[in-house]
């Protein structure tokens, strides 16, 4: 949909992970915001996203992470302390706070000019129904 609409929309991500739900949550929040300080983000993004299931039970997901890091070609040991450092901790700590203050209890919530998406509307054929309602106005 990013392409299909080009700069007519923005597209923020904020991180909420959910732990201690999901183990290696904060982890890989880490990894993605370490990835977005060498301008990688969305790279490191879909690959955590596209390979969940190969890291989520791992005992310990950092080596495959750090795997990542190689792969999109970032310098693995500025990744490394980026992933432990304050800035990236300071980001996901103010995104967090900022989805407590918001009301967020879950993921993924999608919010649309403001106004939460419904979770039934997350589909792609609902969203983009949505966004093209929004642009149109």
């Amino acid at each position: 949909m990013e392409k299909e609409f080009g700069p007519r929309i923005r597209i923020i991500f904020r991180e909420f992970p959910l732990v201690p739900t999901h183990v290696h949550a904060l982890a890989a929040a880490r990894s993605a915001e370490a990835a977005g300080l060498q301008g990688k983000f969305w790279e490191m993004h879909d690959l955590l996203y596209e390979n969940q299931k190969t890291w989520h039970a791992a005992f310990d997901a950092r080596p495959i992470f750090d795997g990542y890091a190689t792969k999109i070609g970032l310098n693995l040991e500025k990744f490394r302390s980026d992933s432990s450092g304050e800035a990236v901790a300071q980001r996901i700590f103010l995104d967090g706070k900022r989805a407590h203050a918001m009301g967020v209890n879950g993921t993924p919530t999608v919010y649309l000019n403001g106004r939460e998406v419904p979770f039934e509307s997350l589909a792609p054929d609902k969203l983009r129904a949505l966004i093209k309602a929004q642009l149109a106005k």
